[in-house]
């Protein structure tokens, strides 16, 4: 064979089959979505209390590690696409390293600290990287571990959702019970913008505990109002807690008690009740 026809056979092997190292390099970097996909960020805090509440409720051996610090604490940075939630899992290959978080480890078990006491401290981390920052990673902006989790940590410091409902005199309690439409007001004056809230409801007992906050940024992470039905009103098209209803911002002491022993006194109160007004 010519030198010429080696030469041109070489080339077309050259386009059927890549370099070994091109192949790899394109794993590295294999998403599940385009970096189009997201257009913008619910930065999402929970009530600890609530979210012990419910971990408990859904099994009775489930522990609870509550923050010294009575405060919110942070559940994620979430990337949506025009309203909608998700994408999620966008680069599966990217798993979670808990070396990379580096110095920041300290800040993030105070303020994304881990609720689920079954759970290992990272575990909560972990699901947050891989299923919503590996999304959020696609804009450099949040490229790597350091800078997404280090984004959570300023905003949380920003926008300190604990000193703002008690400077408007919402406190945690399990005997004062609140209207959301106050709660949602102290929050947008304060902010500046329509946050979303959310609660959780206690079949068993009928209260209504406040739950998470949400907070909406475009993708250049201004602040924006969170997406509402003006016909609605900015309050029930952002939240699924009553308005025709008081809810409860639950206090740490109510968790010396497991769940069901609060039901259980709740319901013999009831009963006290019924004994001692007879209808």
């Amino acid at each position: 064979m010519t030198t010429a026809k080696w030469i041109a056979v070489a080339c077309v092997l050259a386009v059927i089959q890549p370099p070994v190292k091109a192949r790899v390099m394109f794993d590295i970097v294999r998403t599940d979505v385009s970096l189009s996909e997201w257009d913008s960020l619910l930065f999402t805090v929970h009530w600890p209390v609530t979210t012990c509440l419910i971990w408990k409720e859904g099994k009775p051996g489930h522990t609870c590690i509550l923050p010294e610090n009575h405060v919110w604490t942070i559940h994620g940075i979430w990337p949506n696409q025009d309203g909608k939630e998700g994408p999620f899992f966008c680069n599966r290959t990217w798993i979670f390293n808990p070396d990379q978080l580096g110095t920041l480890r300290p800040q993030l078990l105070k303020v994304w600290p881990n609720i689920h006491g079954n759970d290992t401290e990272d575990s909560l981390w972990k699901h947050e990287w891989e299923k919503h920052g590996t999304c959020a990673a696609l804009d450099p902006k949040f490229g790597s571990e350091q800078l997404y989790f280090n984004q959570g940590i300023q905003w949380v410091k920003n926008y300190h959702i604990t000193k703002i409902l008690s400077q408007h005199m919402i406190v945690p309690s399990m005997s004062t019970r609140y209207n959301v439409t106050l709660i949602h007001k102290a929050l947008k004056d304060v902010i500046g913008a329509i946050p979303s809230l959310s609660c959780e409801y206690d079949k068993d007992t009928g209260n209504i505990y406040l739950s998470e906050i949400r907070l909406c940024f475009q993708r250049d992470m201004v602040l924006v109002d969170c997406k509402h039905n003006q016909q609605l009103g900015a309050v029930q098209s952002v939240t699924n807690c009553p308005t025709n209803k008081l809810i409860i911002y639950p206090g740490k002491a109510s968790f010396i008690k497991t769940s069901r022993q609060h039901k259980r006194m709740f319901h013999q109160k009831v009963h006290n009740h019924s004994k001692h007004n007879p209808k």
